[in-house]
């Protein structure tokens, strides 16, 4: 039986992630927006503010089928009309469906964990409260 064109493009890793990434991807790059108020004081730059996006990033692309590989990455900053902001996170991924290594999954609890600085900061609220 041969495969149909449509069945072969959704063997493509970049066919499936552009299938299941509702806010875009690019290539195999998972993509994520968050739109915030003008008044937020989330920097433009990358930096350990953005640690709990990259983890927001990471958790979507995982319940929607893709395996986030490496740390999600700001991408880049865009000013709306409105005076809001629209900050975009990639992580690199591999479908679910076709991946050989899935220990090699990135979690969120990996990024927000990274270097134990995290676990200590979260830790010491614990022991205060």
């Amino acid at each position: 039986m041969a495969t149909t064109p449509k069945k072969a493009a959704e063997k493509k890793p970049e066919a499936e992630v552009s299938r299941r990434s509702a806010d875009g991807s690019s290539g195999t790059r998972h993509l994520k927006v968050f739109v915030v108020s003008g008044s937020s004081p989330l920097p433009e730059t990358d930096g350990p503010e953005h640690e709990d996006n990259k983890a927001a990033c990471a958790q979507e692309a995982i319940q929607r089928g893709l395996h986030p590989r490496g740390e999600p990455k700001l991408d880049g900053v865009e000013g709306g009309a409105d005076g809001s902001r629209e900050f975009t996170y990639s992580v690199s991924v591999v479908p679910a469906s076709m991946d050989a290594e899935a220990p090699k999954t990135t979690t969120p609890r990996d990024i927000v964990m990274d270097d134990g600085a995290r676990a200590r900061e979260l830790s010491g609220k614990k022991a205060q409260g």
